[in-house]
């Protein structure tokens, strides 16, 4: 099965952990970068408002996933919920795709996230195969 790791990080932790699960998957790994770039102050301010709202942002190249079965998402989250790349990324998914969402905080909890995540990703016409959360200790 063809398995793409499509990641978007902020301090470096999220990419680390994509990278340990791509090498460990035989998988391709892709980053998702925004226009924009967050720093911490914008990450708070413009970035967790529009996490909470499910919102996008416009990234510097759109990931080619058609070719894959199988789409392992992973971001770090920013008020409980995964950053608004994340969310752009979901709006790429083509139907059908196998997609795992794993998430990346210094709490370990993106529960009150979890059932919005689901829909949005099964809004794309996609399975939810496996959806964790990662203790990051940066």
């Amino acid at each position: 099965m063809k398995t793409a790791v499509v990641y978007f990080s902020q301090g470096g932790a999220t990419r680390s952990f994509a990278r340990a699960e791509a090498n460990a998957r035989g998988a391709d790994l892709l980053e998702a970068v925004p226009v924009k770039k967050y720093n911490p102050l914008t990450a708070v301010t413009r970035g967790c408002p529009a996490a909470i709202r499910q919102k996008s942002v416009p990234l510097q190249n759109n990931p080619n996933l058609s070719e894959y079965e199988r789409i392992v998402l992973m971001a770090p989250v920013w008020a409980g919920f995964p950053a608004p790349p994340f969310n752009t990324v979901v709006n790429l998914l083509p139907s059908g795709k196998e997609v795992e969402v794993l998430l990346v905080s210094a709490s370990g909890s993106s529960e009150k996230s979890h059932d919005k995540v689901r829909a949005l990703i099964r809004s794309k016409g996609c399975k939810v195969v496996a959806q964790r959360d990662i203790r990051s200790h940066q």
